[in-house]
């Protein structure tokens, strides 16, 4: 019986070992993350307007590709 004492023992010690190790990467990547959002802060840049002429290209792209594909 002796031995299964010894390895519950160890086991819950590795389980502590693992646990612990979890929680110190937890807090340390919280901490990190909010220093890296306090130096560097996201910009919210516009992005340029495109014409909707670029998407009818596309439409009719596909759609010639689809006509082509059905006809094999």
């Amino acid at each position: 019986m002796a031995m299964v004492d010894d390895g519950i023992i160890i086991m819950v010690i590795g389980m502590l070992g693992v646990f612990s190790f979890l929680i110190v990467m937890v807090l340390s990547m919280s901490s990190m993350s909010g220093y890296i959002l306090k130096t560097f802060p996201e910009t919210n840049q516009a992005l340029p307007r495109t014409s909707g002429r670029g998407d009818a290209e596309i439409a009719v792209a596909i759609a010639a590709a689809y006509t082509q594909n059905r006809r094999r």
